[in-house]
């Protein structure tokens, strides 16, 4: 793939535990199209499904005295495909920056991957959830109110 500045800054800092190093990247990270209106109405999605991953793991199993979602890890592909569609469709109306999309999307796919590891499948998901959060906080946030009207922030 393409580097791409949001899996390389971002999300590869996060996976890896250098949190200071991802919200480094976060720090200079720009996005030209992507407004908070929009960007809430694709993370809402993106977290629905990296939570259901995340509570598929068997230290949450046990955590929460064996109850889950019920959800299998198989059985999140589609909904990883789904997401991927997702972001490409909205990169291609220029809803979303391209780099932000095809970063997001590289992360799905190595999730993706692992699901027939739950424990990578979980981490990796876990580091999206927290990529995300943090954009959405240091970035998306941080623009000054610019489509934040939309949703009354």
């Amino acid at each position: 793939m393409p580097y791409n500045r949001f899996y390389s800054t971002v999300y590869q800092n996060f996976r890896d535990g250098k949190y200071d190093d991802g919200l480094r990247g976060l720090a200079g990270y720009k996005v030209y199209i992507t407004t908070s209106a929009s960007f809430r109405k694709i993370y809402n999605q993106l977290v629905t499904v990296l939570d259901k991953i995340i509570e598929s793991s068997p230290t949450q199993k046990s955590q929460s005295g064996g109850t889950t979602s019920g959800v299998s890890m198989t059985q999140l592909t589609r909904p990883l495909v789904r997401l991927n569609i997702l972001l490409e469709y909205q990169k291609k109306r220029r809803v979303i920056d391209d780099d932000l999309a095809d970063g997001i999307k590289q992360a799905l796919d190595e999730i993706r991957a692992n699901l027939n590891n739950p424990d990578n499948a979980v981490k990796y998901a876990t580091a999206l959830r927290d990529s995300l959060d943090a954009f959405l906080a240091y970035v998306i946030y941080g623009m000054k109110g610019r489509g934040e009207e939309e949703y009354g922030y």
